[in-house]
């Protein structure tokens, strides 16, 4: 099953999984109405691997069985790898037109990092690399979906986990023997839940080094979503049933957000990557910077959502007549410059592609791409910013599709047409904008890339603490060595 199509995906999907949606169990996530239409549009994911056109383009022959697997497991030996990979996640961008966030190939390629770094995983208990190694083939030849979750309850962030009043709220190992190791608490944030094969869960920081107490909370793993005592609540459906004129985004794209709950779940030893190690926990992001490799996968997606909202942007100025106007087509260029700019980073990356120490293949380069972390936030945000401020009132103004084709079907066309559209799709058009940025799917989509990355101050403090100021300062002293002394003389002098 080393490429799975559309219907083997959601074959998959019906296998006893503990899904909770508004207060009951989901019995199949593939029928339920608030879910199928998001499983839907994954299984047309799947498919695109056997679309004619496209077989070559999104799979490599695995070197262990000789079928073809996706390329989002492709270890990366040459520029020419990663630019292939890229490939791959464009189609697969393109066909969500940026908007879902976490298709199979994201986690796919941090598996896949994960296994280039696995001699750092192995470094106390060599079992463990050999575990990475194993799973990452496992998971390539069974085409698997997996969600990932990493975060702790908010219970109290002023606090360390193990300082909370009860021991089990973040995941802790509540013991181990010859079997695996039993676990117990919940974890967050379980995007893409319902629909996906396997959950993995890295070892998480901060633990603090020197507290005996915190190795209850330093483990990482990867068990299939159905298995006993693993159970998920997810947030409430976007999708509410509705006409996909009027929620074009949100009744096709919903890929759910949900918490995952351990109940003294099993995780068997062939499954655990890190165990107690805190002192892998806690240099990972640095030791195994998996998000290197992870980032382009992302970039590729930024790059399609961005692609999309320049034609919405685009598409509303000349529908209502506005693209005459100088600061109008000035915010129409500053949306084409982020996207460009995405574009430029990634290329910068991918041009400064090398290998690194303890990691086999080649890395992207990691400052375009620190960069696009820490900047992508606020450089979305103002693209949603620039959207409602070209449609203004008018994304509030938007009859649904019974509305269009009710009695006062001559009145709407008259009064909602725009200066080149039918009123019918001028208002499709609008509410499309308004739900890719204002209703609840399109306000996640607005908080899920603000902390996608993490807290973006936390990334930008650790960035202070890390960069080479070498040459920065270099700079200044040579020039102080060299103008230093008569720039005071000079200074005497006027006095």
């Amino acid at each position: 099953m080393a490429l799975r199509n559309g219907k083997q995906y959601l074959e998959g999907l019906r296998d006893g999984r503990e899904i909770w949606l508004d207060g009951k169990r989901v019995e199949d996530v593939t029928t339920h109405p608030k879910l199928r239409r998001m499983a839907q549009t994954q299984a047309a994911l799947y498919d695109l691997q056997h679309e004619p056109g496209l077989q070559g383009k999104m799979s490599f022959t695995s070197p262990s069985s000789g079928e073809p697997v996706s390329l989002s497991y492709l270890i990366p030996e040459s520029q020419d790898d990663l630019l292939r990979r890229k490939q791959a996640f464009e189609i697969t961008a393109n066909a969500a037109h940026g908007i879902l966030g976490r298709t199979p190939d994201y986690v796919n390629v941090i598996v896949t990092a994960m296994r280039q770094m696995a001699d750092l995983y192995g470094r106390e208990d060599p079992r463990f690399a050999e575990n990475i190694i194993s799973y990452y083939e496992y998971v390539r030849e069974n085409d698997l979906c997996l969600t990932h979750t990493f975060g702790h309850p908010q219970v109290n962030r002023s606090l360390a986990v193990a300082e909370l009043p009860d021991p089990y709220v973040a995941v802790g190992i509540v013991s181990h023997s010859n079997e695996g190791v039993v676990v117990r608490g919940a974890k967050l944030l379980a995007t893409l839940a319902p629909f996906s094969d396997e959950i993995y869960s890295p070892v998480y920081r901060p633990l603090r080094p020197d507290a005996e107490e915190d190795k209850k909370y330093c483990i990482g793993f990867s068990i299939p979503v159905n298995t006993p005592g693993l159970k998920f609540i997810c947030r409430e459906s976007y999708d509410t049933g509705n006409s996909l004129y009027d929620y074009p985004l949100s009744g096709q794209f919903d890929e759910m957000d949900a918490l995952a709950i351990f109940d003294d779940v099993l995780i068997p030893w062939e499954r655990v990557f890190a165990f107690q190690d805190i002192e892998l926990a806690n240099l990972a992001l640095q030791r195994a910077p998996l998000w290197r490799q992870y980032m382009q996968q992302v970039a590729v997606k930024n790059i399609a959502k961005l692609e999309f909202m320049l034609g919405l942007v685009h598409m509303i100025a000349e529908g209502i007549g506005i693209t005459r106007f100088d600061h109008i087509r000035e915010k129409i260029s500053e949306v084409i410059d982020t996207l460009e700019m995405v574009r430029s980073l990634l290329r910068a990356a991918e041009a400064d592609a090398a290998p690194i120490e303890g990691g086999i293949g080649l890395w992207p380069a990691p400052e375009p791409l620190n960069v696009m972390r820490h900047w992508w936030p606020d450089a979305y945000q103002r693209v949603t910013q620039i959207i409602q401020q070209l449609a203004a009132g008018g994304l509030m103004l938007t009859p649904t599709e019974h509305d269009v084709s009710g009695p006062l079907a001559e009145q709407i066309g008259k009064f909602y047409q725009g200066a080149d559209l039918e009123a019918r799709d001028r208002i499709q058009l609008f509410r499309l904008a308004w739900d890719m940025i204002g209703t609840q799917f399109g306000s996640r989509q607005t908080l899920y890339e603000r902390y996608f990355n993490g807290d973006v101050v936390q990334l930008r403090q650790r960035r202070f603490a890390s960069y080479d100021y070498t040459r920065a300062r270099a700079s200044v002293q040579g020039f102080l060595a060299k103008h230093g002394k008569s720039t005071k003389m000079a200074s005497a002098g006027d006095d």
